[in-house]
């Protein structure tokens, strides 16, 4: 199982560059902190 863990700061901001992450890094489950 792949795991990940990303401090996002803004996912507004930050959507394209986390989708474009995902595509390249296929993964099951995601962690998104927003501070």
């Amino acid at each position: 199982m792949k795991l990940a863990t990303w401090n996002v700061n803004s996912l507004k901001v930050r959507l394209p560059q986390v989708l474009d992450w995902l595509a390249a890094n296929p993964i099951e489950v995601l962690c998104l902190q927003e501070t």
